[in-house]
């Protein structure tokens, strides 16, 4: 695979445009030096040497790594909305439960004889709500 000893400027095109692609996702989410070694035959010591490489290599690997946080953010946000479904679906069913049992009740007092304005009737405060009160006024 090596041409050269050293990186010549084709080779740093070269390198630098298969980094511009890996940017994009293209070839994966981890980028490391082996990967590059592999693929162009120079050393990590060479590639890194190379100013032009480096600073390729270092923003590929910032571009990827920020890729990573929002497929991360994004996965968290559809994992919160899904348990935030879930709740509802139950909140839901058990206010549900809670109407019917209304309804019933309501069925049953009128059967007793109890009206639903008694029913709705406010009830007295407590004693103890009472002297709250009077605390809270003093």
């Amino acid at each position: 695979m090596k041409k050269h000893r050293y990186i010549t400027a084709d080779d740093e095109s070269d390198i630098l445009k298969y980094l511009e692609e890996w940017k994009t996702g293209r070839y994966g989410k981890k980028l490391n030096w082996g990967i590059l070694d592999k693929a162009f035959g120079f050393s990590r010591q060479a590639l890194s040497g190379n100013k032009n490489i480096y600073d390729a290599y270092i923003e590929t690997k910032e571009k990827l790594k920020e890729a990573n946080t929002e497929i991360d953010a994004l996965s968290d946000i559809a994992k919160e909305n899904k348990e935030l479904k879930t709740e509802l679906s139950k909140a839901n069913k058990k206010i549900h439960e809670y109407e019917q049992k209304y309804i019933r009740w309501q069925v049953n007092a009128m059967a007793k004889g109890v009206s639903v304005e008694a029913l709705n009737k406010a009830v007295d405060p407590s004693i103890k709500e009472e002297l709250r009160k009077r605390a809270q006024d003093n």
